[in-house]
């Protein structure tokens, strides 16, 4: 039985209370760049990550020449597009490599969507597990395919900075909003006009809670697909909040009633 293609456009049409789900997986300074090294001859252009706590910047290498005797202190208070003097080396902070993809099937949503101005590229994945569920923080899984062995290309590189790492530590976030706020950039031009949201006006505020994760491991590594395992920042095995753990020494009326 055939379908009529007027049918099958309809079925596959974007419609304007859809849920768009998106996703970015940021990297991390610390983890998934080269380290700066002291007394080291840098080149224009290379990127190096820090060890203190912003692992969202990193540092590109904008006058070439020889780093100093020790990583420079202002790499930790340092914002995007301040420039740091380190020895012969003028560093360039920078936001670290950010992924943004989706998963859409919809026939005019096979290429990128564009929310907030950003680029978000149809990539075979995945998702499931955001459910809350007894009380307890979900624990996702996100499986991306590996068919062009792109993942297993990106993985192995951050392995040659931190053995292992497979990814951990990187951020996932889970970006929902609906058809009728994305950007009119993912629509065709009208004539000679420029494009609109036939669903609605444009809103790059207009969307759900995001959901934050960090990769907590690599469970499956095919040739078709990676699997990671998801966790929440405040999920980590042995680690309360706050941190301190009081007693009677600091706090004698602890389990008591005054």
């Amino acid at each position: 039985m055939s379908v009529s293609a007027a049918v099958f456009d309809d079925l596959q049409s974007i419609n304007p209370s859809a849920i768009i789900e998106l996703y970015t997986l940021q990297l991390a300074s610390a983890l998934h760049y080269d380290p700066w090294e002291a007394s080291k001859s840098y080149t224009v252009n290379n990127v190096v990550g820090h060890s203190g706590s912003n692992q969202a910047i990193n540092f590109r290498c904008t006058v070439a020449g020889q780093s100093g005797t020790s990583e420079p202190s202002a790499f930790e208070s340092a914002t995007i597009g301040q420039t740091i003097t380190d020895n012969q080396v003028t560093w360039t902070a920078q936001s670290v490599d950010i992924y943004r993809f989706h998963s859409g099937s919809n026939l005019n949503a096979n290429g990128k969507i564009v929310w907030d101005g950003n680029d978000y590229l149809r990539f075979p994945i995945l998702a499931s597990g955001f459910a809350f569920q007894g009380g307890q923080l979900p624990r996702p899984k996100i499986s991306i395919s590996n068919a062009t062995g792109l993942m297993t290309t990106l993985l192995l590189s951050m392995n040659q900075i931190t053995a292992g790492n497979d990814l951990t530590g990187a951020i996932l976030t889970r970006i929902r909003t609906l058809a009728k706020f994305i950007d009119a950039a993912n629509f065709a031009p009208i004539g000679n006009n420029p494009p609109v949201n036939p669903f609605g006006t444009p809103d790059p505020t207009a969307e759900f809670p995001r959901e934050i994760y960090g990769i907590d491991r690599k469970s499956i590594e095919t040739r078709e697909l990676v699997e990671f395992e998801l966790a929440a920042p405040t999920d980590l095995a042995g680690v309360r909040i706050p941190k301190r753990q009081c007693t009677r020494k600091e706090f004698p009326s602890i389990g008591t009633f005054r």
